[in-house]
């Protein structure tokens, strides 16, 4: 478990980083906003909550993010419009912030505020028949679609694009187009010349489950034949891409949007390409029941879900935006090497839950390390 205590003098500026993950490309260095004019005008948009919460003075939060840097980023940026609430940050992968949060709730725990978590049936499910959430509804609950949020609890902070991922050095643009149709992913073109997912991503298997249980188009018939052309998989997506971006396959699918929007802004040759539609993985946050500061953390909640803080969150975490107010949803807009989605979908995260191991258990026999 990671544990870091966030606080700066008042008035006083912490430089905000962005951050590639694994070897994806080098840690760029962006000089963060210092001026109390810009932290003064954002704290007044929420002045009795902040006034509230900076008599407790401090804010626990639980996340799903495990690059440090990322979400410290995130946090320098909440420091700089309220700089009076000292954070505390707990970050794991989602499996494991899952079991902390859980563990500690029912060992009644209450050390977290705010609960971060990429998956909608946690907050829709346990959270809240164990009463593990209270309610809150952020100002900004009706910018975001209907089937990404848990009414009245859980909001998508960000969300994970399903897609293709390319070299832009070896693709040619007839499978370009080939990439942009999912049925296309089981072409006979791609035998050998192609790296996977691996169903341990959450996100992954949320998508297999659309692809393979719902979309009548696809289906099991279109898992075997993908599985025919023996894809390479690893252990995540992280690897996947690189493995693309040294040149030794041409393209990676399933794959997320954030591996190309990370890599290729700093040189690497790397695109995303976009399908039909996309399958939207979004990640809620929630505010903890009996938390000890709830003030501050639907202060953070407020400051996250809206236009500003999700400008933070899709400049330093690198992911995209279900805000429909928002102009910019996506890291990367207006290049040639990243498609914008033509649609999102959303898969009913309950419905998953009950299929996901049968989903994981099909891909293993066909792909992975099941497979005869």
């Amino acid at each position: 478990m990671r544990v870091s205590r966030y606080s700066h003098p008042r008035g006083g500026c912490t430089p905000r980083r962005v951050q590639v993950v694994g070897l994806l490309a080098a840690t760029a260095m962006l000089a963060g906003a210092c001026g109390g004019d810009e932290a003064s005008e954002a704290s007044n948009k929420f002045p009795k909550l902040y006034e509230a919460a900076k008599k407790e003075g401090t804010l626990n939060l639980y996340s799903h993010v495990t690059d440090s840097e990322q979400i410290e980023n995130v946090v320098d940026a909440f420091k700089e419009a309220y700089p009076d609430i000292d954070v505390e940050i707990t970050n794991k992968t989602g499996s494991a912030i899952l079991e902390t949060f859980l563990s500690e709730k029912r060992a009644n725990v209450n050390t977290a505020d705010v609960i971060q978590y990429p998956g909608i049936a946690p907050f829709e499910g346990t959270f809240r028949k164990e009463k593990f959430i209270q309610p809150f509804t952020p100002s900004s609950a009706d910018q975001f679609p209907e089937d990404s949020v848990v009414d009245g609890y859980a909001y998508p902070w960000l969300n994970y694009t399903m897609g293709a991922i390319y070299n832009t050095d070896k693709i040619t643009d007839a499978e370009l187009e080939c990439l942009r149709k999912i049925k296309c992913w089981s072409d006979p073109r791609w035998k050998g010349r192609i790296s996977g997912g691996s169903p341990g991503s959450a996100s992954i298997q949320r998508a297999l489950y659309q692809w393979v249980e719902k979309d009548k188009n696809l289906g099991d018939q279109w898992l075997e034949d993908y599985a025919a052309l023996d894809p390479v998989t690893f252990n995540s997506v992280t690897p996947a891409a690189e493995r693309v971006i040294a040149g030794e396959y041409v393209a990676s699918f399933p794959q997320m949007s954030i591996t190309a929007a990370r890599a290729a802004p700093d040189g690497a040759p790397i695109g995303f390409a976009a399908q039909e539609y996309s399958v939207a993985n979004p990640a809620l946050i929630g505010l903890a029941s009996k938390a000890e500061h709830p003030n501050a953390g639907k202060l953070f909640i407020e400051w996250l879900l809206s236009n500003d803080g999700q400008k933070v969150m899709i400049e330093h975490v690198a992911t995209d935006s279900l805000n429909q107010d928002l102009k910019q949803k996506a890291p990367v807009t207006d290049e040639d090497w990243f498609d914008e989605p033509k649609k999102l979908v959303v898969p009913n995260d309950l419905e998953f839950e009950k299929h996901s191991k049968s989903i994981t258990d099909k891909w293993n026999k066909l792909i992975g390390p099941a497979k005869e």
